[in-house]
Order: C-alpha cells, then structure tokens, then sequence
C-alpha cells in the first residue's frame, strides 16, 4: 500500500508541473486546472485542447493496452459531444519509452475497442458502440450496476457486430495524440527554466517561485465551482510576484529540497516570532496532524515554555480545533491543567460567555503570576466570532484549508499545511534539527 501511495502522490506531482508547463507555454489561453472534459483542459477560440496525465513510473515495458483506458475514455467524450472542437492528448510517462510523440497503430484503437475487459466494457464501449436493445440501454443508464447487468451488458457486445458511433479515423488522424511524456525531474528542471525566462531570480525560483507555483495548482485543482479552476499565465505570474514566503504543504513536501524550504520558511518567520507583544491564533485540523491527541499537549506546553512565559508583554495564544466540541476541548484543558499550564475557555458551566473568552488575564507581576496564558477552542460559530472580534496579528493555519467564517483581513495567515508536530515545532524555532 505505500507503494501505491507514493506513486499516486508521484502522479499528481507529475500531472501539477505538466499544468504548470501547460500554463507556461501558453499565450492567451484559459487553462483549467482539473478541467471539465481531461486534467487539463486548455481553451483557446478555436478549440479545447483536453490533456489526459498518466504517470508509469514503476511499469518496466510499454504495452498498448496500458492505455487503453484512456484512450477509450477520450473516444466515449468525442462520441458524446459530437460537433465540439475538442483536440485530446494523452501524456503518458513511460521509463522504457523515449520523449515526444508515439504514433498509436490504428489496429490498437480497435484491439481496445474491443477488449473483454467487463469495466471498459461497461463505462466506456458501452457508449461509444450503437446499441438497439432497449433492456441493454436501460442497464448501461443506470448509475449503478450490479454485476448481473455488467455481465448482460458484455454478453450483449461480445456477441453482436455493433456500430461505432463516432467517425474513428477522424478520432486517430486529427483529433487525438499520444505524447511520451519527460522524466518526472526534467519536466521540473524544464519548468524552472521557463520561470527564469519570465523574470525570476534562479535563487527566487528554488525558494519561493516554483514551491508556490506548484502549491498555486494543487489549491487550484480541490476547489469545486469549474470556473474558480481558471488560470492564465498572466495570472499565475501575477500572483507569484506578490508572494515573498515559501509555501510548505503537503504538496511542497514531495519537491527534493523540502528540508531547504522548510529552513527557508523557519527564516521567513523568525522575525514576527520575535515580537513579544503579538495576539497569535492556531487553527489545527487534528485529522492532518500525525498523532495529533498524543502530542498536542506536549506542543502546546513546548510553546507556552518558548512565547507566553513574559509576564509583562506576551499575549495569551489562541488554539482553535476544527471539528472539536466542548466536551473534548474540556477533556483537553484537564490534560493541559495536569502539566501546570491554566486555559481559558469562556465557558462557565455549560454556557459560553463572550466576555470571558475575550478578557485579558489578571497578572502579578512581582508574583511572576498570569491568570491564564492560553485560550482554548473549537470552530463552534461563537468562538469564530470571538476571534474575528478580537482581531488576531498573526493565524497560524496548521491546515489545508481555513473555514471562510474565519476573518483574514488585516491579519498574518502563515498557512503551514505540514503533518507532524516536529516540523511545526521546527518552524516555530522550538527545536534546532528536523527529520523530513
């Protein structure tokens, strides 16, 4: 199973700097990152360019039929939108095959449309081939299908000569490409020249540009709404010209010099983590976070030890738990009172009170003595308001996304999409080595 993941971690990648590439190499172009019709769907006036990624990093030898899926997923599209100016490339990478395009024999085309697989047969065939059997049409509409109507479906297309629905030549010849796609690391190295070209310092573009370029796509890629996927180039540029921090997130952990990023970016913050008197908020998405129950006392006992020790300029730090309730936040406080550390709530018995969540701690400064030097919480829509009222220096977002009831205006979002409390602690300058 880690296998499989590192190579689907290693497929995305791949198919977020072939956007970048695409995006790159464009003119006036709309790309969709993600797109409506491929992973890549490229709009120009004339027509769409659909770009399929496929990342074959572990197959020893190219076969044809490990890209038959593909290829049929393309026709099934062509068949369906018939009268649309939509070009279709598949860019396969594959060790054993050289760089740049491989012309796909015409009797391969047919080999797959032909295939006894029960799965292609059923989710792509079955809608690219005339069918004149009106139970057969019923079973091929149906969302789901149970395997007795896979197996009448393939029975149905096995043992008839049906028509093709679409015109295959004009498919082979002017529609569709296969291109060999470059070695995952040159298509990297390929698109940092391209980032040089534009204006881009090489030292800028290994620290900053390029780990938010690609942090730029991923983002792209999760959100729903189709047109919120657009990019051009001129955008993309755009926005990486404003941006002076390094991105670290799940993504950026995959690029080859993550422990330089992550030193980069413990750098960057050092000189806001030096200002005592900062109102400074966490917001934990517990389910990112590896052994996130077992540590987070320990992390939160570390950096009351290292930021709300000064009795006389620091700030009580707010950490705020997506997805927590009051039971588990009291459950926390318990654990955190055991190792001496005093939390605030805002909560008196079974009712929050505003104010109290918002007060200042009561402070003997002789006594070396603070009421309170954390404020704990949960994303509930009382305590989202607490802290949108009481407006926040800096939020800590340990997270791959904030809840938009969060307000950021006027406020330092230091987004670290990270999975383990080491690198965190790495970051806040709580620890001098890290493991990556």
């Amino acid at each position: 199973m880690g296998r499989i993941a590192d190579s689907t971690i290693k497929g995305f990648m791949y198919q977020f700097n072939r956007t970048l590439n695409e995006i790159l190499s464009s003119s006036n172009e709309v790309i969709t990152v993600e797109g409506i019709v491929e992973d890549i769907d490229k709009v120009s006036e004339e027509h769409i360019t659909a770009i399929q990624c496929k990342y074959h990093g572990e197959v020893e030898k190219f076969q044809w039929s490990k890209v038959y899926k593909p290829i049929l997923q393309m026709i099934k599209t062509y068949t369906e939108q018939k009268g649309s100016h939509i070009k279709f490339i598949l860019y396969a990478f594959f060790p054993s095959e050289q760089a740049g395009e491989k012309k796909v024999p015409k009797d391969e085309i047919y080999k797959a449309l032909n295939t006894k697989n029960i799965e292609y047969i059923c989710d792509y065939i079955a809608y690219i081939k005339k069918i004149e059997d009106k139970e057969i049409e019923e079973l091929i509409s149906k969302t789901r299908k149970s395997k007795d109507d896979k197996d009448k479906i393939k029975n149905y297309i096995d043992t008839n000569e049906l028509e093709v629905l679409c015109d295959l030549d004009e498919f082979i010849d002017n529609r569709f490409r296969l291109i060999i796609g470059q070695e995952y690391y040159r298509l990297e190295e390929e698109n940092k020249e391209m980032l040089i070209e534009e204006g881009f310092s090489s030292e800028d573009i290994e620290e900053i540009i390029f780990p938010n370029a690609i942090n730029c796509i991923a983002s792209l890629s999760i959100l729903k709404n189709d047109k919120d996927r657009n990019i051009t180039k001129q955008e993309l540029l755009n926005e990486l010209k404003t941006i002076k921090s390094t991105a670290i997130s799940r993504w950026t952990k995959e690029l080859s010099n993550y422990k330089q990023l992550l030193f980069i970016r413990r750098k960057q913050m050092a000189k806001t983590l030096n200002i005592n008197c900062r109102k400074r908020c966490f917001v934990f998405n517990p389910c990112q976070i590896e052994d996130f129950e077992q540590g987070i006392v320990l992390f939160i006992k570390k950096f009351v030890d290292s930021y709300c020790y000064k009795i006389k300029l620091h700030c009580p730090a707010i950490f705020c738990i997506l997805g927590y309730d009051k039971e588990k936040i009291a459950e926390l406080v318990s654990r955190l009172y055991e190792k001496g550390i005093e939390a605030e709530t805002g909560y008196r018995g079974s009712i929050f009170y505003l104010e109290a969540f918002l007060k200042e701690p009561e402070k003997k400064i002789g006594e070396n003595w603070m009421q309170f030097k954390i404020k704990i919480c949960f994303d509930s829509t009382e305590y989202v308001d607490a802290i949108n009222r009481n407006k926040q220096d800096d939020i800590f977002q340990i997270a791959e996304q904030l809840p938009t009831s969060f307000s950021t205006r006027d406020v330092e979002i230091e987004v670290l999409d990270i999975n383990n409390f080491s690198q965190l602690e790495y970051l806040l300058k709580m620890r001098d080595e890290v493991e990556v």
